[in-house]
């Protein structure tokens, strides 16, 4: 959790400084390299995870690599259904936030209920 928190702490920041001075919905050019600026510290949170699966012993490991399997899974189908919604006609431009959601969401719920099944 000490890298994770920090990371974590950088990527707020800077999400809040680009929502308030990224002129996301402008006309500016520049406003794509405001909006991709968030991705910086979300590779110091990806390097913070990799860190933290070295550092747990192996049930700890084995419940978080379920965890994520399971968010992935649900990521997968809600992106899945999107795309078809799309197809449909239904407006999407917010699809990405809704499959980040529920990938993050089916990951935390799939590693509780590991982490309680298994005491």
């Amino acid at each position: 959790m000490t890298d994770f928190l920090p990371a974590m702490a950088a990527y707020v920041v800077i999400l809040v400084v680009v929502v308030l001075f990224g002129g996301l919905d402008g006309n500016s050019p520049a406003r794509f390299v405001w909006a991709v600026l968030p991705i910086i510290p979300l590779a110091w949170v990806i390097w913070a995870m990799a860190r933290h699966l070295r550092r747990i012993d192996e049930l700890q490991s084995r419940q978080t690599y379920q965890g994520l399997s399971i968010g992935f899974g649900a990521a997968m189908l809600a992106a899945v259904t999107a795309g078809f919604l799309g197809i449909a006609g239904l407006d999407m431009r917010l699809g990405g936030w809704v499959i980040f959601v529920v990938g993050m969401l089916g990951w935390a719920v799939g590693q509780a209920v590991l982490a309680g099944r298994n005491g």
